[in-house]
């Protein structure tokens, strides 16, 4: 199934007044120089670009329809944004099995884990307006809750607090009836807090590092407490409605900005027994009525949306570029993503705070984030060295995106980075 659309959707962003800090744990001269080093590289890429042309859309067309068929998947978006702001999108495959509806490039979809580039980005924001430190403790926001004292909002960005991850408490439920119950349950946020404060942390703060959908959940709590508004009006308010990301919400948090009409998949999953639920194939709409992904996984756009976010924040848009330079001052880390060990693996990971870069044996690398919100997986990574972005959304979850994507940049032309 073939459809394509091209955008270079222009909008007008409010001047926003940056009040400058230098008082993060990664803020010496230093690590501002390591960070801009980052965008200096981002931007070189882009420059290596500008002579290429765009890649036929039948060709690219064809990829896609080819890695969603290996993958099994019923469903996939593609979008390429281009340099020069360009950007054109392909649909391939079914937006449920449950009927005959095909999925389309304007389809909204869960984004799952690349939420946290948002929830960072506003922290980040806040930090330039002078509302708060990254070295604050959490315990400033969030007195009496465990340990708060001795994590710092930096260590909550870049996942070394050692709190242990609440969804995959949730998910992980030996009862299948409980695991139902838990994750799709509207939560409050003070009983999210509360459960967080019942489980036993990971590891000590410094001691080393592990991804945690609390310590976002925790960030979100932070820009509640520091703004006075609540989450969903923050991002509104900051990104959203700046950005003209119309076809963007926070799911379950607020009104619906679209109509929600892909549905997630999953088939047997390594390690999660609950999985024998769907059969060979089956649809993930019984699971995917709660609210508990919050700050780290809520956010739902469509591709265009979300590849005009990567965008904006990545050309220094959206924060300033020391707050940038912030965000990009990764550290080594594991191997992210579900599909990890289905693959050739990353030559290595880093995360920063709410972005994360890997390197691909394919001869390329990616500045981005990926996300998984049960059956739908999303990625939006800016492609070293050439300088295109690309959203990959597939109906289906725990997919070989590794490998769906090292076949599109491969015909995009990106890879061969000395």
């Amino acid at each position: 199934m073939q459809r394509q659309s091209t955008s270079n959707k222009m909008w007008n962003r409010p001047t926003r007044t940056v009040i400058p800090s230098m008082s993060g744990r990664r803020g010496s001269k230093g690590a501002i120089l390591a960070g801009l080093l980052v965008i200096v590289v981002l931007a070189a890429g882009c420059g290596q670009s500008e002579g290429r042309r765009p890649v036929e859309h039948p060709s690219l067309q064809a990829v896609l329809d080819e890695v969603r068929a290996e993958q099994d998947a019923p469903g996939a978006i593609l979008g390429v944004r281009y340099p020069d702001g360009s950007s054109v999108f392909w649909a391939s495959g079914l937006a449920r099995l449950s009927g005959d509806r095909s999925i389309t490039t304007r389809d909204p979809f869960h984004l799952g884990s690349i939420s946290k580039t948002f929830t960072a980005a506003i922290v980040l924001q806040l930090r330039e307006e002078g509302l708060l430190d990254l070295e604050d403790p959490l315990s400033t926001y969030l007195p009496g809750f465990p340990r708060a004292e001795q994590v710092s909002l930096a260590r909550l960005l870049r996942h070394e607090s050692g709190l242990a991850d609440f969804a995959l408490y949730a998910y992980m439920r030996p009862d299948r009836d409980e695991m139902i119950s838990l994750v799709t349950r509207h939560w409050t946020r003070a009983e999210l807090v509360a459960l967080a404060a019942n489980l036993d942390p990971w590891f000590d703060e410094e001691q080393g590092w592990n991804y945690s959908n609390t310590n976002y959940f925790m960030l979100a709590v932070v820009i509640e407490e520091v703004t006075g508004a609540t989450l969903a009006e923050a991002l509104r308010s900051r990104i959203f409605e700046p950005l003209d990301l119309d076809s963007a919400w926070l799911n379950a948090w607020e009104p619906p900005r679209g109509e929600i009409v892909v549905e997630g998949h999953l088939g047997t999953v390594a390690g999660w027994a609950h999985s024998e639920m769907f059969g060979e194939l089956g649809s993930t709409t019984p699971i995917d009525r709660g609210n508990i992904e919050w700050g780290s996984g809520g956010v739902i756009a469509t591709a265009e949306d979300s590849l005009d976010f990567l965008a904006a924040l990545l050309d220094g848009e959206v924060i300033s570029p020391e707050s940038l330079a912030l965000m990009t001052d990764f550290v080594e880390t594991p191997p992210l993503g579900g599909a990890a060990a289905l693959s050739a693996g990353d030559l290595a990971n880093y995360y920063g705070f709410g972005i994360s870069r890997s390197v691909r044996p394919a001869g390329y690398s990616r500045v981005g984030h990926g996300g998984i919100y049960n059956g739908h997986q999303a990625g939006l990574w800016r492609l070293e060295p050439c300088g295109h972005s690309v959203a990959l959304f597939v109906n289906r979850g725990f997919v070989d995106d590794r490998r769906m994507l090292d076949r599109i940049v491969e015909r995009l032309g990106c890879g061969t980075e000395d």
